[in-house]
């Protein structure tokens, strides 16, 4: 007769344990989605001879639904990192203006619907700032993402000056929450809020990758609501603060 095993008592869940599974695991979690696009991209360039028109179409959306589907794993990933605690940041200086310009370049290039605009506004005096760019990159790409998602069309409004000893960014777009109580939950896992036009806004992880990202540069983020100022019209604005780098 075989011989039987008690199941042993479940100890405590160890969150940090699993994340760094979960991270160990990456590049399988990736394999997929890079052979998706690769496969794809092939296509596009001819592997199998040339496309109809209608064939590109398909094999294109696949191809975007790929990298999307990618974003979104990264995305999960670096939560991981966050939680195991094996996040790393580099430190450069960087220029502010030709950071937010090649951002805007990208956005434009590849996530913009064709009934959304993007507004860029930069100082006249060029500013500095030392950190890690890719990270950078990251937090102020999710934000506006998520801004596209959920603004229907409006126009975006990505905003740079400076504030005393800081650098101030601004995103702003015409969300406007029902109860503005719902905004000190926006950083958060699980945060949703319903509109007043009766859709619903949840969080995305991006916003929770850039608040902790803002904050391991020593600056600041928070989300509020705003009132119409120009051009840009009432909605929900994320500002950001990141310190000046001093002139050595």
């Amino acid at each position: 007769m075989a011989k039987k095993f008690a199941p042993q008592q479940p100890k405590e869940i160890d969150y940090q344990e699993i994340a760094e599974a979960i991270v160990r695991m990456a590049p399988t979690y990736r394999a997929p989605y890079v052979s998706i696009i690769g496969f794809s991209e092939a296509l596009l360039e001819g592997l199998s001879g040339k496309l109809s028109s209608a064939q590109a179409s398909d094999v294109e959306s696949v191809r975007v639904s790929g990298w999307q589907a990618l974003g979104h794993l990264n995305d999960i990933l670096d939560v991981m990192l966050l939680i195991s605690g094996e996040i790393k940041y580099e430190s450069h200086l960087l220029d502010l203006n030709q950071l937010l310009s090649d951002i805007v370049r990208d956005i434009e290039r590849t996530r913009l619907e064709a009934n959304q605009s993007l507004k860029l506004s930069l100082p006249e005096k060029a500013l500095h700032i030392k950190g890690d760019e890719l990270r950078l990159r990251q937090a102020i790409l999710g934000l506006v993402g998520n801004s596209m998602v959920s603004a229907s069309g409006a126009p975006i409004f990505l905003q740079a000056s400076q504030e005393g000893e800081d650098v101030r960014i601004a995103i702003r777009d015409g969300c406007k929450v029902a109860n503005e109580d719902d905004l000190s939950y926006f950083f958060e896992p699980g945060w949703m809020s319903k509109l007043e036009n009766n859709r619903w806004r949840q969080m995305q992880w991006q916003s929770y990758l850039a608040h902790h990202f803002v904050r391991a540069h020593g600056g600041k983020i928070w989300a509020e609501m705003a009132e119409e100022d120009g051009e840009m019209p009432t909605g929900t604005q994320v500002t950001l603060t990141i310190p000046i780098a001093q002139e050595s």
